[in-house]
């Protein structure tokens, strides 16, 4: 178990499913020199996240990605509700959240 302040504790899970709900992006910089000579210059970009948060921020999928799964029609048909942050069809987020009975109220 990770002790992030005292009083406060969190499993290692929980921080890792934050981590990839949020998303991390690490740019990378390499260069290999020797006496100011440039043999190896590398650059690259890690990211690392859940589909639904990559999705979010418009990260492009290699092409071999299905997108006629009921997973990717969930993840274009939901939205996240404002209160519990849980994912819910966008219908029934206006009739009111089924987790947490949050109200959009009148539209």
């Amino acid at each position: 178990m990770v002790r992030l302040r005292p009083g406060y504790s969190e499993s290692l899970l929980d921080i890792i499913e934050r981590m990839l709900d949020k998303g991390i992006v690490i740019d990378t910089k390499i260069r290999i020199s020797i006496d100011d000579i440039h043999l190896v210059k590398v650059r690259g970009t890690i990211i690392l996240s859940s589909f639904s948060a990559a999705a979010k921020h418009g990260i492009d999928f290699p092409s071999e990605v299905i997108h006629e799964t009921q997973a990717w029609r969930d993840l274009l048909t939901k939205v996240d509700c404002p209160q519990c942050n849980k994912m819910v069809a966008r219908e029934e987020l206006e009739e009111g959240c089924p987790w947490c009975g949050y109200d959009m109220g009148p539209s």
